[in-house]
Parts: structure tokens; C-alpha cells; sequence
């Protein structure tokens, strides 16, 4: 079928289906526009409402639409103040001034008001397009935020990578639309992206970014809240559900409203949106507020003062039955603002992105839009350049489902999507690449409702870790086998770089594909789209999907172990530094959670490095214990073509090829024992969080948390809870169950490959490292900022009564039985009276006990140095044995990534290698 190119408006028709008025009322005017989405449909909609409507802009070349008249346009420059208020003075009947862009949005409001036209406060506008700006403000008011930090400079990014817990975004401070946002996992990636985020902007709108920021990613799923402000009245239109491209990209590629929460939480969140808007001072029109829903509440990612983009007012305006747009121009205008009433249908937006860079041969839809589909549009045309920019502009192509649930609206939106027909020329093309709408593998299909349950469409923020391992097998075996002959060069070189296509594109050409039979062969369906299948089936030679999922869970198994374990450096770090710090305080030691002995709160965070060190340790045992590479092992009986397992071990990263192949493909203890580990830190970290919670209550008051890392009653003004130890108590549940259902699944398996042990035993290792990460990097923040209280840790052990064992051990070695000694000043405290104070007490104990009771608290002890005592001179020999054990263990950490990365290296290396070599012949 030939593709149906829907222009995203029709000649002649309305944009939206909804009445408008032709009479005329003066002129409107737009400040600039978006280049996709909403800017060309306002202007239509403005000319509709019966407006003369005006562009005033410094380039017109910018905005394609503009030969369609939607507009009479004025040159200007457009970043002059003084120049847009010339202009606005010399139009007659001006009605109202906006701008769709977020660069404009300050500029249009600061000439409305000079003109005494409806419009922001454009200190409140500048605020929050400044987005360091921003996060200060949002941040005095307790608005919750990611940690932010401001960096001009590369040494600023090395500074703040030092001290800020990775992965970590960077992205402009006045960006849109996504340019220049990267999620970065290690200091090379963050460096680079700083220095490309500086000039992402450039080619848009001719601004240069000397002002970058580095934000502590948020982990969860991301929403938005649109809301419009009009006489001191927050109104929130709705919160949607948001559905993002490949990592580290951060491209929006739908949008479901109303967001899939039950109502009272969709109206908690609305109201907390309100708050960060309002604390922003933004008291007129639109806001676009984007947050993450964590584990522990909702927190604000940025607040935009402008309608939302992305074809969101569009579909609101069909889902809600009155349009968005003519809402604000009206807003803009002067006129009253009436909200929309709620509506029970539900609305979803689907994007499709380029998957490659070169020109557009072909771009159209394959069907006919369905009822449900009230709009669909190309945003490119054929024969237009188009290239992976990482942004909003990777969009080709949009569509609209609208219906009474919002099943049956993203079905409807998705299945139009799914029939882009999209070809790209790039100068190596032999073949065309041609993306047709999404079908199923052989002809084999699975039950819908089967599917829904086990095959869910793919998702590349869930599985593209997963297809990288994919993909990394593919390419240490495509290479030893065209080294052992039994491929041909050329095939696996064509193969080869058709797989680094996809890695480049982050697999998005994968996104929401049907993947009846699993994610595996709906990689190779795309990869035998695009080399075709004749070179494609040579790719399966000599393995299975059991050696290939029993290395995939091996290759996730030593990067989750690894991260893990920086983790946890990362906390022995903060651990050791505190320890240091706090060595010289005075703090009661418990047992049994009665004070025991004189102690220091650097002794209690020695002792919890130390255990977490152990734990560490078995993880390093771990991963040099993850030897053998499955590939080769095939089904479970290996195979009988002479291949060379050892090659593909080695640029895997591995030692040795497996031994026995049924015990390759149905051994999964590596993944046990890993859990185990993951369990036992858990435990640990949950101990010492039981701890500083009961040190943090105002009966014990030896611990504060500071008021960014604890959180308020929602009933009683004075309390502050330290919440985040309750999840990081939490999160130990997660990880213990994790090891448990693993263990469960794999006991009743037979010893081969099952999908019992290769699934279910191996699936809950994301969520176990997911819980423990966060439970570790919540302990980290926790003791880098908690805050000793001195003087009631003193206070406690003011009476005495904790330094009477020092009493009695030096009793005995003055030659009293210790027993004696210690029935003799039991019989002495006994008869101490609680109603005198506490200096009494301690005076009485020391006339009765001189010469052998310690004159301070310091004495007392500084005396316990034998047997890893908390003494200052046992504390020296701890700290420094410490600081050993942990620059050992970075450097084996270090060692291991450094295998994997010169194994990586040399894979990469042979791959271009054949690739190279195919090119030249």
C-alpha cells in the first residue's frame, strides 16, 4: 500500500473541531513561534476567533508554514525590547501579545505589560526560564527538586561529579525541547555532554548556553501537569503520563491523559504542580510542570511558563471537547477564563522518530485514520535532510487517538504510528531501508491476552540495557565466526554495521514493536529488515537462545554487581570521612539499646564500613568468580560447528568458555550468590538506618537530619520525619525478596535450560539492584549531611554510670578478681539515687571508685584501645587500616572495569577492522 501522507492541517479546514467567532477584533499579535507542534495553529486559530494576526520574528526563513499566509509577518529583532514595543505601538486595536516559544515567552510579556495588555510577570517568566534560577527559588520554598548545580566551565563538571552520586543529567539552563539534555553514567559522558549542551542551541535560536546544569537524575516514572492561571486561581487541565525515546536522550515520544493513577492521586499531584507554579510567582496563563513520581513523592524536574508542546493542547482539546488554543488566545486577549469541564474520555499522542540520519526518499502513514484518530501529520517532508539530534526535532510524524478509555486511545494512537512508512537515503545505501507498520515473526502468533500478560511491546527504558547485551554478543560472534571461516566476511561486516546503526539510534526503531516470541527475535527482525534475510540468518549459526540468555544474564549480572560495588565505595567513602570527623566526639555505646560504654559516633561508622567492606569483598569474589562464558554452549548440547568459544569469551570480557554446556545454559548460582550479597548489604544498611532513626527521636537526640533529606506531618506542625530511613529500611524487603522469589523459581527447575530459571530466576536482579542502589545512595546522603548533637550524647553519659566498667577493669589489674570488682560497683550504683542529679551521681561514684574511676568521659574512652576499641589511638589504627582496605578495593574495582574495557576495546576494534576492510573492496 502506498503511504498516505496526512498533512498536519488539511487546506481549508479547522485545526480543531470546535466553533469560532468572524468577527473582527483587532489585531493579535505573536512574538516568535515553535517550529512543530502548536506555534502555526495558534496563529490559525487567532485568524479563526476573528483576530488580524501578526508574526513578528527576526528570521521568517525559521518557519516553513509562514507561505501558507497564516500570519502577516514584521521583521524585527525580536530580542530588543525596545524594537517589539515599536512594533506593538503601530498596530492598530491591539487585542493581545504571546509567544509558543519558550526563548520569546519573557520578551512577549514584558511588551505586553508595557502596553497594558493581559500578561505573566515577566520577573516571574525570567525566573523560571533560567532554570538555575529556577531550582533556587523552588528550593528556598521547599518545593521538592533534584540536587542541582550550576557548571561554566569543565573543571565546574569535575568538581561537582566528585561530590554528586552518578548517573547525573546535564542540560542547559534556557534550553527546550529536550536540546542538549543528556543523561550521563560517568565523567567522560558528563564532560562531553557539557560540552555539546553549550552550543545545542545554536542552530535553533542563535543563543549560545555558557551556563550549564547537573542535576541529580531522578529515577520514576515522569509526568506533567498543565495548568492555567487566571484571576489568583490555579486551574490544572490535567496530568499526563510521559513516555521518553532511548537513554541518554531524554525525546518525548507520547503522552496519555489523564495519567493512569487513581483520582485522589491525580488530584494530589495537581495540586502539588499548583504549589511549585505558584511558588515560581507565576500568576497568568499557561504552565507546563514536569516532575517524577519517586518512591518517596513526586519531585518537580522543571516548571515551564508556557503552553505545554509535543501536540499536547491539540489532544487535550479533543479529549476535554473544547480547544486549548482558543482558551489562551481568549486569555491573552482579555477575555474571562471559564475552565473546561472534566471529561470522561481520554486522550494519547504517539511520535515516530527518525531512526537514522540523510534524506527523506518516502514519508507517509499506510492507513487511513480510524474514528478514534482525530489527528495524525508528517512534521518532515520528502526530500528533507533530516538528522539524529537527540531532541524534539528527531520527530518525523505524529497521531492523536482519542476514545472512552485509555486503552482503546493508545491502541488507536499507536497503531497509526505503527504505519509509518519511513525510507532514508544515506550516501552508503545499497538498499533501500524501509520501515513498514510492525508485523509478527513468522507468521507465529500469540493469543492476545497471552501477550498482553508475557509480551508486552517493547519498551526501550526497560529493555535497552538488555538489546545492548544483545547486541555485544552479536558482535563477538559475528567475529570469531568470520575468523573461523564460517561466514563470510562481507556478511558479517554488513551485519556488523548494520547493528552499530541501531546502538547509535539507541534502538529506538524497536520502540513499541510486538515481541510475541520475546525481545531477541524482535531484534532480529529488525536487523533482517534492514540487511535483509538471507545475510541475516547467518546470524543464529551455531547458538541458541539459551547460551544467548544465559550470557546476557551473566553480562547484566557483572555490571549490576559492579555498580554496586562503586556504590557502596562511594558510602565507605562518606563513612570514612564522617568517622574522622566524629572520631573526637564523645557518644554512648548501646547493647541491647542500654547504654553500655563511652564510645564515639566515628567508632559506630567505622564499624559499619568495615562490615560493608566484607560485603564488597564477596562481590569482587563474585565477579572473578564470573570466569566462564556460556556462548557455544548452544541449546544445551553445544554444537557441532567448529567454533572457537575461547575468541568469543575474550571479547566478552570473559576468561574461559564453559566447560560443560548443560552447565552453562542451566546454572544460574552466579545469580543466587549475587542476590545473597545484594540481601546482606541490604540488611546491613537497614540495621544502621533502624539506629539513626531511634537516634533522631527527641528522647535519644543524638542524630539531626537536615530538613532537605527528612519531611513534614501532614497533621502535626512540629514533627519532621526522617522518612528516607524508613524506605531505606523498605528497600531491604525488596532486596531479601528478590533473592527469595530467584531462589524459589530456580529450586523446582529442571538442570537445563527452563524458563523458570533463565526468567524468573534471573528477572528480579533489576529490581533488587534498583531497591539496593537507592537504599545505598540514600544512606550516602544521610551520613555526608546528618548532624552530630554533642552535647546531648554528653549529657547521657554525664552520671557516671557508663564509665564503671573502665572502674572495675582497673580493679582487677590492681589485683581484684574482676568479679569481685564488678559485684562491688553493681552493689555502689545500685544504691545511687535517681533523684539526685546527675553531678551527684557521678560524684558519688568517683569518691567511692578513687583511683580507679576515670576522671572524664575522654579518659574513659580513649582507655578502651584494645580489641578494636573506640580509643583514639585504636581509632588512628582503624582509620588507617580503613583507608587501605578501601584504596584496595577501589583499585580492584578499577581493575575489573579495566578488563571489561580493553575486552570491549578489542571487539570494537575488530568489528571496524572488518567493516574497514569490506569498504575497501
Amino acid at each position: 500500500m502506498e503511504p498516505i501522507s496526512l498533512e498536519a492541517e488539511k487546506p481549508g479546514s479547522c485545526p480543531e473541531p470546535f466553533g469560532a467567532s468572524l468577527m473582527n477584533r483587532g489585531s493579535f499579535l505573536f512574538v516568535e513561534s515553535n517550529t512543530t507542534g502548536t506555534g502555526e495553529l495558534l496563529m490559525k486559530r487567532a485568524r479563526l476567533l476573528g483576530f488580524d494576526t501578526y508574526l513578528v520574528t527576526r528570521n521568517p526563513g525559521r518557519y516553513p508554514f509562514l507561505k501558507n499566509s497564516v500570519a502577516q509577518v514584521i521583521e524585527a529583532e525580536t530580542r530588543s525590547p525596545d524594537e517589539l514595543i515599536g512594533v506593538a505601538v503601530k498596530l492598530g486595536r491591539l487585542a493581545g501579545i504571546y509567544s509558543s516559544s519558550d526563548y520569546f515567552v519573557e520578551a512577549a510579556s514584558s511588551a505586553a505589560m508595557e502596553m497594558g495588555l493581559p500578561a505573566a510577570n515577566s520577573e516571574a517568566i525570567a525566573t523560571c526560564r533560567n532554570k538555575w534560577m529556577q531550582a533556587a527559588e523552588l528550593q528556598r520554598q521547599s518545593i521538592t527538586i533534584p540536587e542541582t548545580r550550576l557548571a561554566t566551565s569543565v573543571r565546574d563538571v569535575e568538581n561537582i561529579l566528585a561530590q554528586a552520586t552518578l548517573p547525573v543529567v546535564v542540560k542547559p539552563v534556557c534550553g527546550s525541547g529536550s536540546s542538549g539534555v543528556r543523561l550521563c553514567d560517568n565523567a567522560a559522558a558528563a564532560i562531553k555532554a557539557f560540552e555539546s549542551a553549550r552550543g545545542a542551541l545554536l542552530d535553533q535560536v542563535d543563543l549560545p548556553s555558557p551556563d550549564i546544569l547537573v542535576q541529580q537524575y531522578v529515577e520514576g516514572k515522569e509526568y506533567s501537569a498543565e495548568i492555567i492561571a487566571y484571576d489568583g486561581t490555579l486551574h490544572c487541565l490535567g496530568i499526563l503520563a510521559k513516555h521518553k525515546g532511548a537513554a541518554p536522550c531524554f525525546v518525548e515520544v507520547g503522552h496519555d491523559f489523564p495519567a493512569p493513577l487513581p483520582e485522589p492521586s491525580l488530584k494530589e499531584l495537581a495540586s502539588f504542580a499548583a504549589g511549585a507554579v505558584s511558588a515560581l510567582g507565576l500568576n497568568f496563563g499557561p504552565a507546563h510542570v514536569e516532575f517524577v513520581i519517586t518512591e518517596s513523592g513526586p519531585v518537580i524536574i522543571e516548571v515551564n511558563p508556557r503552553l505545554a508542546g509535543g501536540m499536547i493542547p491539540v489532544m487535550l482539546s479533543h479529549a476535554l471537547g473544547t480547544s486549548i488554543l482558543d482558551m489562551v488566545i481568549r486569555l491573552y486577549a482579555g477575555d474571562e477564563f471559564t475552565p473546561p469541564r472534566a471529561s470522561a474520555r481520554a486522550g494519547a499522542i504517539r511520535f515516530q522518530l527518525v531512526h537514522k540520519s540523510g534524506k527523506l526518499k518516502r514519508l507517509g502513514f499506510s492507513r487511513n485514520p480510524e474514528p478514534t484518530v482525530p489527528k495524525a501529520g508528517l512534521l518532515k517532508s520528502e526530500g528533507e535532510e533530516v538528522q539524529i539530534n537527540g531532541d524534539f526535532r528527531d520527530r518525523v510524524a505524529y497521531a492523536i487517538g482519542v476514545a472512552d478509555e485509555l486503552n482503546a486511545a493508545v491502541a488507536a494512537a499507536q497503531l497509526m504510528i505503527d504505519s509509518i512508512v519511513i525510507e532514508i537515503e544515506t550516501a552508503t545505501d545499497e538498499t533501500p531501508n524501509t520501515q513498514v507498520a510492525r508485523s509478527s515473526e513468522s507468521g507465529w502468533s500469540l493469543h492476545p491476552e497471552a501477550m498482553k500478560l508475557l509480551a508486552p511491546p517493547i519498551e526501550i527504558s526497560r529493555d535497552g540495557r538488555l538489546l545492548q547485551y544483545q547486541a555485544t554478543i552479536d558482535e563477538a560472534h559475528l567475529v570469531m565466526l568470520a575468523d573461523q571461516g564460517l561466514i563470510s566476511q562481507a556478511a558479517a561486516a554488513d551485519l556488523l554495521q548494520h547493528i552499530l546503526h541501531l546502538q547509535d539510534e539507541g534502538f529506538q526503531s524497536l520502540e513499541g514493536r510486538d515481541a510475541p516470541r520475546g525481545l531477541y527475535l524482535a531484534y532480529e527482525a529488525e536487523l533482517a529488515a534492514r540487511a535483509g534475510p538471507e545475510k541475516a540468518g547467518w546470524l543464529h549459526l551455531a547458538r541458541s537462545r539459551n547460551d544467548l540468555n544465559a550470557t546476557i544474564s551473566l553480562l547484566a549480572l557483572r555490571e549490576a554487581a559492579c555498580s554496586i560495588s562503586q556504590e557502596i565505595g562511594i558510602l565507605q567513602d562518606a563513612l570514612l570521612q564522617r568517622a574522622e570527623e566524629a572520631s573526637r566526639l564523645v557518644a554512648p555505646l548501646y547493647s541491647q539499646y542500654q547504654i553500655a560504654l563511652p564510645g564515639s559516633p566515628g567508632h559506630y561508622l567505622l564499624g559499619v564500613f568495615f562490615a560493608l567492606g566484607r560485603e564488597r569483598q564477596r562481590l569482587h569474589c563474585l565477579l572473578e568468580d564470573i570466569r566462564n562464558c556460556p556462548m557455544g554452549a548452544g541449546a544445551g548440547a553445544g554444537t557441532s560447528i567448529p567454533i572457537d568459544p575461547l575468541q568469543t569469551a575474550s571479547l566478552l570480557g570473559f576468561e574461559l568458555p564453559s566447560f560443560n554446556s548443560l552447565d552453562a545454559v542451566g546454572s544460574r548460582d552466579h545469580h543466587l550468590q549475587g542476590l545473597s550479597v545484594f540481601a546482606g548489604v541490604s540488611i546491613l544498611l537497614s540495621r544502621m538506618a533502624q539506629d539513626l532513626q531511634v537516634w533522631t527521636t527527641r528522647e535519644f537526640a543524638l542524630v539531626d537530619i537536615p530538613h532537605n533529606l527528612a519531611g513534614g506531618s501532614s497533621m502535626l506542625p512540629q514533627k519532621k520525619n526522617p522518612f528516607l530511613l524508613e524506605h531505606i529500611k523498605g528497600s531491604a524487603s525488596t532486596v531479601i525478596g528478590a533473592y527469595v522469589s530467584s531462589a524459589t523459581a530456580t529450586c523446582k527447575s529442571p538442570f537445563s535450560n527452563s524458563i523458570e530459571a533463565s526468567n524468573y530466576g534471573c528477572s528480579p536482579l533489576r529490581l533488587a539492584e534498583d531497591a539496593l542502589k537507592r537504599a545505598i545512595t540514600l544512606t550516602s546522603l544521610i551520613v555526608k549531611f546528618m548532624s552530630f548533637n554533642a552535647r546531648s550524647m554528653r549529657e547521657n553519659l554525664e552520671d557516671g554510670s557508663a564509665m564503671t566498667t573502665v572502674a572495675a577493669e582497673r580493679m582487677a589489674l590492681q589485683g581484684v578478681p574482676f568479679r569481685k570488682a564488678h559485684t562491688l560497683i553493681g552493689e555502689i550504683t545500685r544504691r545511687l539515687s535517681l533523684d539526685s542529679s546527675v553531678a551527684d551521681r557521678r560524684s558519688e561514684l568517683a569518691s567511692h571508685l578513687a583511683g580507679v574511676f576515670p576522671e572524664s568521659l575522654e579518659e574513659c574512652r580513649d582507655a578502651l584501645q584494645f580489641g578494636g576499641g573506640p580509643g583514639n589511638r585504636s581509632t588512628r589504627d582503624q582509620i588507617s587500616i580503613a583507608k587501605t582496605l578501601f584504596r584496595d578495593t577501589q583499585l580492584k574495582c578499577v581493575d575489573l572495569r579495566e578488563r571489561w574495557a580493553h575486552a570491549e576495546m578489542l571487539r570494537k576494534q575488530r568489528v571496524q577492522e572488518l567493516i574497514e576492510r569490506h569498504q575497501a573492496t
